[in-house]
């Protein structure tokens, strides 16, 4: 068809218009489009050298400061507050100069590389926008070294502040103070306790004189009373109902611990609640008031002493079970956990009394020499209250009990003594007890003695040192020590509760927490699994509870436990590669998850729509088994994506170990290709009967390595999938599991072949099993020596029915075989000598001659029966030897 002219003619002109409206908005937009590019760098360059000045400023006088030495604790949280916040935002600020820097270079990069020497210049707005780019390129640049410059400056000066902050808490540890023993310091002490006394007494002068202050206090005392009278029946409530009582079997792990948490709860929590709220609230109350320090120190230490009693006596009281032996966790002897029990309210009360003196001490800034004499009566009282604690009897081991099962979660042993199945050889019997016929009775157990060595050794060194005027050494040691003893108590009791719970948790059988599970795991290996996983993150959050309470005592602030944590999760660079903590519990968490979500996919994939849906075995397998490959591919990518490794290094480093890989993993890589093989072909599928290299048996499971077949032996076979592709491989059932079933019989050569034959297809056809399409067939095979051959040919539905149906078959011949008197021949060969034949007869005839006719030579005929030789020498007859 030909167009016309004039059409052509318009169609051009509407082109040409097109054009010059597209370069009209071209010319308009790009500009536009680049300056408001531009416009954000532009405003972040000039907000960078607005605050430049600022942070310079900031971080002088942070020098300055610290320069100057004596950082009190508020001083260096200030100062550490600061140069954090200065770090945060000049991070910030780089990181949008290196976002510049990069936008740029990449609109750089598109305009090409400038035009050589002696070429055409280019065209006067490229040349000026490449001129303005590789401006900002520099520009952006030298924002970024100088905020590299202002982070590592602040980075220097923190460290700087915690070194000097660290030999200042050191030089205080070690400084000598006032000697209590000495008369000097015993002489300065009315005059202080005076000035101490004075100062309490203003302190409660102004809190009491003021109508507003005592009605807040006896708010405060009313609130306490009531919480106390609220949390006396829950207390009673719980330990009537869970708590210890008389039952007539020994309860078991699980019971002791559910017993021990609620009697640890109702005898802790119960009296701390009102403590703590009523305490926190005096503070809270007093922190605004006049020359209230004393009144806070006194609330402080009251408070903390109050707290150590309750926890330490009622954790004590839940663990040992002193009023019910069986219910005792700490696998004491009763009369032992009895005396223990009673003794440690005694020496909570010393302890308590030492704490509240240290806190008082060191709160009301009590004078030197007052404060040598009261510390070293802290430290005596320390000593003479853990001394009630020593003795041996107060530390016997009950007997071992019965090793108690572990629960299917992989729980530790309940006792320290469970699970262990260690014989001692019986102690050397005395002559008296050799004469009674009775051993010596076994000397009991004495545990933690090292524990307490330690104990006292650290008390006795506190006690020397705080007595020679190294106050504070002494009270830094005791502290550390008693805390760490209180903690890591209630920190192993809280471990076995949430481990218990935990188990209780993968072991329930019913509700939705049990669904849930069971949909993320269904096995006992993943649940096991699960519980080792568990058990570390409960002992992981436990050791940073302690460290959250024991690293304050080290000298170490919030701030400074925050930047140790925030610095160890991210990690440090070695060799161009960063190894984050962090990112590494992140992509760990990244892969267990997805791995778990595909590990769902697929059982549920295989359940609800594929078990519902009339699908070959083996098609269902390589559906399930690729969904798996393509999960655990996305989490390995989105794990290495979480770590923030770079993938083109990663190339880098597998093409360069490719040569090496080839050579070495040449099998792996031929079986990997090959299972790949086999799930896409399908020549073998999961529940086929396959012959391969003489084994014979069910496929099992296809991996991308192996494929696992099960013997009729019950024997598991892991056969390379290399094998299944470059070998020969008989599948009975690759098609379907229609098979055939033959069976030989052997007649001697008198029988009635024609009776054989119709007997033996009347046998096929008389099994339920066998198909009569295709239908029996009886084959007349060959003649052998013994008798001629037949052959019973049979077709079964399913290859399943095969050694039952074979079986079948062969009792009915015998059977039917017996009846109609037809033999099976054994199979027999007459072999013939003529030679030795020969031979014999000649020997015989001479021994003959010499005997007188009275043969000499005997043999075992048939039969068993000894005969003469010559009678079984008969002339061309049959010779039989046996």
């Amino acid at each position: 068809m030909q167009i016309p002219f004039a059409f052509r003619c318009r169609i051009g002109r509407l082109l040409a218009v097109l054009m010059l409206c597209g370069a009209f908005v071209t010319g308009a937009v790009v500009p536009s489009v680049l300056a408001q590019s531009a416009a954000p760098a532009a405003e972040a360059a000039a907000d960078f050298k607005t605050k430049l000045p600022q942070w310079q400023n900031a971080l002088e006088r942070a020098a300055n400061r610290i320069a100057g030495g004596d950082l009190a604790n508020t001083e260096y949280e200030t100062l550490r507050a600061d140069l954090a916040k200065i770090q945060h935002e000049v991070r910030e600020s780089g990181a949008a100069a290196a976002a510049a820097r990069d936008t740029a270079q990449r609109m750089l990069d598109a305009l090409g590389p400038p035009p050589a020497q002696g070429a055409p210049p280019e065209e006067a707005g490229i040349a000026a926008e490449r001129k303005r780019l590789t401006q900002t390129i520099g520009e952006a640049e030298g924002r970024t070294k100088q905020t590299e410059l202002i982070v590592t400056r602040a980075d220097i000066l923190l460290r700087t502040a915690a070194d000097q902050r660290m030999t200042q808490l050191t030089e205080q540890i070690v400084r000598r103070g006032p000697v209590p023993l000495l008369p000097a310091t015993w002489a300065a002490l009315p005059e202080q306790t005076a000035y101490v006394q004075e100062r309490m007494a203003r302190a409660f002068g102004i809190v009491m004189g003021d109508d507003e202050w005592r009605g807040r206090l006896y708010g405060l005392g009313a609130l306490a009373a009531v919480l106390f009278l609220v949390a006396w029946p829950v207390r009673r409530v719980l330990l009537r109902r869970y708590g210890h009582r008389d039952l007539e079997e020994r309860p078991s792990y699980r019971q002791r611990v559910v017993a021990m948490a609620v009697e640890a709860l109702a005898r802790c929590l119960v009296p701390l609640v009102p403590t703590l709220v009523l305490s926190g609230a005096l503070v809270g109350l007093l922190r605004d008031a006049a020359d209230a320090g004393p009144l806070t120190a006194v609330v402080v230490g009251v408070s903390g002493g109050l707290t150590a009693y309750f926890l330490v006596t009622g954790v004590a009281r839940a663990t040992l079970a002193p009023d019910h032996p069986s219910w005792q966790l700490a696998n004491l002897d009763p009369d032992s956990a009895r005396r223990l029990v009673r003794r440690v309210p005694l020496v909570m009360i010393g302890l308590a009394l030492a704490g509240t003196g240290i806190a008082l001490s060191e709160g009301m800034f009590t004078p030197p020499e007052l404060r040598s004499i009261t510390g070293f009566g802290t430290m005596a009282l320390i000593a003479v209250s853990l001394l009630f604690l020593y003795p041996d009897h107060l530390w016997l081991a009950a007997p071992p009990p019965e090793a108690e099962a572990t629960d299917d979660c992989g729980c530790p042993e309940p006792t320290p003594a469970a699970g262990l199945d260690v014989t001692l050889p019986p102690p050397a019997a005395t002559p008296a007890a050799a004469e009674v016929g009775e051993a010596p009775p076994a000397r009991p157990r004495v545990v933690g003695l090292r524990l307490r060595l330690l104990i006292g050794a650290v008390t006795l060194a506190s006690l020397v040192a705080a007595g020679a005027g190294y106050l504070v050494g002494a009270i830094y040691a005791s502290k550390l020590m008693l805390t760490t003893l209180i903690i890591g108590g209630v920190l192993l009791v809280a471990r076995g509760v949430l481990r218990e719970l935990l188990c209780v948790l993968l072991e329930r059988g019913s509700g939705q927490v049990a669904e849930v599970r069971d949909i993320v795991i269904a096995t006992d290996r993943g649940r096991r699994m699960l519980g080792q996983a568990g058990r570390t993150v409960i002992d992981g959050l436990l050791l940073t509870v302690a460290a959250f309470f024991l690293l304050p005592l080290t000298g170490m602030t919030l701030s400074e436990m925050k930047g140790l944590a925030d610095g160890f999760l991210s990690g440090v660079t070695v060799g161009g590669v960063r190894i984050a903590p962090g990112d590494i519990m992140s992509a760990l968490m990244v892969l267990g998850v997805v791995v778990a979500v595909t590990r769902f996919i697929q059982r549920q994939l295989d359940e609800r729509i594929l078990g519902r849906v009339n699908m070959d075995d083996g098609v269902r397998n390589s559906i399930r088994m690729g969904v798996g490959y393509l999960g655990t591919t996305m989490a390995v990518l989105m794990s290495v994506g979480t770590l923030g490794l770079d993938l083109s290094s990663l190339a880098m480093i597998a093409s360069a170990l490719s040569v090496g890989i080839g050579f070495g993993l040449q099998n792996v890589v031929s079986n990997f290709i090959s299972g790949l093989i086999m799930l896409v072909e399908r020549p073998v599928k999961v529940g086929d009967w396959v012959v391969v290299n003489g084994l014979e048996g069910t496929v099992r499971r296809i991996s991308v390595r192996a494929t696992e077949i099960q013997t009729f032996q019950r024997a598991s076979v892991i056969i390379p999938n290399s094998e299944f592709i470059s070998k020969s491989v008989v599948n009975w059932t690759l098609k379907d599991k229609t098979t055939r079933i033959e069976i030989k019989v052997r007649i001697t050569y008198d029988t009635d072949a024609r009776q054989v034959y119709a007997l033996l297809l009347r046998i096929g056809y008389g099994h339920a099993q066998v198909l009569r399409n295709p239908e029996p067939v009886v084959m007349f095979r060959d003649f052998l020596p013994s008798g001629p051959e037949f052959e019973l040919r049979c077709f079964v539905a399913n290859t399943d029915h095969i050694i039952p149906v074979r079986n079948e078959l062969r009792l009915r011949i015998l059977e039917q075989f017996r009846e109609q008197g037809i033999e099976m021949p054994f199979d027999q060969q007459t072999v013939h000598m003529p030679k030795v034949e020969a031979m014999l007869e000649l020997l015989l005839a001479e021994r003959r001659a010499q005997a007188g006719g009275v043969p000499e030579l005997q043999v075992v005929a048939d039969g068993g029966k000894v005969v003469p030789l010559a009678d079984t020498l008969t002339e061309r007859g049959p010779r039989t030897a046996t």
